[in-house]
């Protein structure tokens, strides 16, 4: 028997925090990990022994949740069976949630009481499905062939579930793409492939520190980027090192040299020291130090997590004494120093943290999303943080920023739509506010153009923006940008790779190019999806014999990092000739009658497709003088042969502009202008 890989992470924590310790707030409703650690054991006793559900490993479920705590409960009950979770669009038809449906072998679906109208129109046809559990809204009264969400809690027994066999290659989660491109295609992504890119990225965080050649630089951090970068880590891996440098004023150099023997990258050496009364970390081995330890104290980061929350016990202290002995005293890791030192190191990691910096996690997008999903494990079950969730899933950006001041968020996640929307409305209602709590802000899911960071800066002064890369298929993420001051922003940067992932750019004849020249992205690396459920055929034409997975986007590599253009589908041919949308619409961004714009061809009997841009004004403008503005800006056959004003673009539930619908629209030849210019007054 064993414990399925992200129950233990969340029960480790759940069974050693402080009683008091919130997991999760929605509206004005607060969970500690003591309840929902309750919650989740009766719902997963109950799906595994009552009557109509007996989930075993291997089942699929689906779960049709907006944002709120029953998304991560059903999430993680059903993960502790061994079963796969299949998160559902919440804005699907009843035709798109059928084939979910049957196109993943699911056997029930836990959903909301709210979406039951969507279900009951869709439950005729999908025969496979024999169990459904609601939700129910206040005073809802359920169909008599489903089960009652809430009643199930509170009859099931709050037990630790173990199950037989399982392990991090086991699937966790199937993720549906958006199905931009014909019907959505099912992502399996293991517990390995998830995780495995939780640990890369925090490895490459650690790869930014300062270089240890900087050890005698007297100040804490030589800029803003690298003071922000170095409070981030500190509340990852600070705990351990607080015993060693009880007094402020201790300025011993202490080298560590404990790589780990598997995972995404070993953890290369690192030398700490206090500088102005506080831990600094450095990456690399010092010449000169006061102490030393060498050899290998964990197999992975992921046996640090779950080590660190059991100090907060005396339970859990004794389960991990005796191993922190064997290491630190008994010749596990070799030590030059003094005993004292020996002992402190113990004491760290065995101790409470005198000071406790808890990550309090504010995720928007939908957790159906796999750029949600990714952040929820990495922050819930890696780093134990409090999540924030919103009681309305619509966006108001008023709304947003209250909620971040009165939860003093330190993380959120917002998608480039949504950032855009949250510094609009700073710029037009709150120029003045500064949010100084706020310290890592994630984007994600499409590009976050230059200027929004700017903006996003100067009202969260404080925040490192990480601007992750990648796709599904990718768990999610490919690659890294990293920013915490105007210095570092390029548009269409996407920086640097995670560790462990090989990249490569081709052409279109399969050749790999130069560096600077453009071509489709290709990765190959252990995080890459297990493959697409049910169809190899389209598992065998994403993931190539040799195991290079074609993204479909195009890019670059320029001195490192890496550059992204377009997607590769989204490229316009006119006469011969290559357009990426991205590229104009960046020109015609900075007109300043421009609100949002999107590029797209138009079919042309002369051109092949000719080139339209669809703009949303902010005030009054002609199509000529957009025209006029593109003149000297970029060659002549990437400019907008037409133009098209409309008052709202179509975008999906994560935020995306969805280019299809735009096409659908005003991608016709004779197509018109839908912008009602009396709602602008000049």
């Amino acid at each position: 028997m064993g414990i399925s890989p992200f129950y233990k992470m969340f029960k480790i924590k759940a069974e050693n925090y402080p009683a008091d310790r919130i997991s999760t707030v929605y509206g004005n409703l607060k969970y500690t990990w003591k309840e929902e650690y309750s919650r989740i054991n009766k719902l997963a006793y109950a799906l595994r022994n009552f009557n109509g559900l007996k989930i075993k490993k291997g089942d699929k479920v689906a779960i049709l949740f907006h944002n709120r705590p029953e998304f991560f409960e059903s999430n993680i009950a059903l993960q502790a069976l061994g079963a796969v979770p299949v998160p559902v669009n919440y804005r699907y038809v009843a035709s798109e949630l059928e084939f979910l449906l049957n196109n993943s072998d699911s056997i029930g679906l836990i959903f909301e009481g709210e979406l039951l109208d969507l279900v009951l129109k869709a439950k005729p046809n999908t025969p496979n499905v024999r169990f459904y559990i609601a939700k129910p809204t206040e005073n809802q009264t359920l169909p008599e062939d489903m089960f009652n969400y809430d009643t199930l809690i509170q009859k099931g027994k709050n037990k630790v579930v173990k199950v037989k066999n399982i392990g991090w290659d086991d699937d966790s989660v199937i993720i549906y793409t958006g199905g931009t491109t014909g019907r959505p295609k099912g992502v399996i992504l293991s517990y390995e492939n998830m995780m495995i890119n939780q640990e890369a990225t925090i490895n490459l965080l650690m790869s930014f520190l300062p270089s240890v050649k900087d050890i005698d630089y007297p100040k804490f951090a030589r800029s803003k980027v690298e003071e922000k970068l170095l409070r981030v880590l500190n509340m990852f891996i600070g705990q351990i090192y607080q015993q060693l440098f009880k007094d402020p004023n201790d300025t011993k150099i202490v080298v560590f040299e404990l790589p780990t023997k598997k995972g995404a990258v070993p953890i290369p050496p690192m030398t700490i020291r206090q500088v102005e009364g506080k831990l600094k970390m450095f990456k690399g081995k010092a010449e000169k130090y006061d102490v030393i330890f060498k050899g290998s104290l964990i197999d992975q980061i992921r046996d640090l997590v779950n080590i660190l929350p059991k100090a907060y016990t005396t339970k859990g202290k004794l389960s991990i004494l005796p191993g922190l002995i064997y290491k630190f005293l008994l010749g596990g890791i070799h030590l030059e120093g003094s005993f004292s030192d020996r002992i402190n190191i113990i004491k760290s990691l065995s101790a409470k943290p005198t000071e406790e910096n808890i990550t309090v996690m504010l995720i928007t997008p939908p957790l159906f999303h796999l750029a949600s999903y990714a952040l929820f494990i990495l922050n819930w079950l890696v780093s134990g943080a409090t999540i924030v969730l919103p009681d309305d899933p619509s966006f108001n950006a008023a709304k947003i920023i209250e909620l971040m001041k009165d939860n003093d968020v330190t993380w959120t996640f917002f998608v480039p739509t949504m950032w855009k929307w949250i510094v609009e409305y700073l710029d037009n209602e709150k120029p003045d506010m500064r949010i100084n709590s706020l310290q890592v802000a994630f984007s994600g899911a499409a590009l976050l153009r230059a200027k929004i960071k700017k903006k996003i800066l100067k009202y969260f002064p404080e925040t490192l923006i990480l601007d992750v890369f990648g796709q599904t298929e990718m768990a999610p993420a490919a690659s890294v940008k990293i920013d915490g001051d105007e210095s570092t922003i390029r548009d269409r940067s996407v920086g640097i790779t995670v560790p462990n992932i090989e990249i490569k750019i081709i052409d279109d004849n399969g050749n790999e190019v130069p560096e600077g020249e453009i071509g489709e992205i290709l990765y190959r690396g252990p995080n890459v999806m297990k493959g697409y459920y049910g169809d190899e055929q389209k598992t065998r034409k994403t993931i190539d014999e040799e195991g290079w997975l074609h993204s479909g986007d195009l890019g670059y590599l320029k001195d490192g990092e890496l550059y992204t253009i377009e997607r590769k589908k989204e490229c316009i041919n006119t006469g011969g000739e290559k357009v990426f949308p991205l590229e104009v619409e960046e020109i015609i961004a900075e007109h300043p009658a421009v609100k949002d714009v999107v590029v797209i061809g138009v079919p042309d009997e002369t051109w092949g497709s000719i080139v339209r841009a669809v703009i949303i004004p902010k005030k009054k403008v002609t199509e000529q003088e957009i025209l006029d503005y593109c003149k000297d800006k970029i060659a002549g056959y990437k400019k907008p042969r037409s133009i098209i004003f409309a008052d709202k673009f179509p975008i999906s539930p994560v935020g995306k502009v969805l280019r299809q619908k735009i096409r659908d629209i005003w991608g016709k030849p004779d197509s018109k202008s839908t912008f009602d210019w009396n709602l602008i007054k000049n």
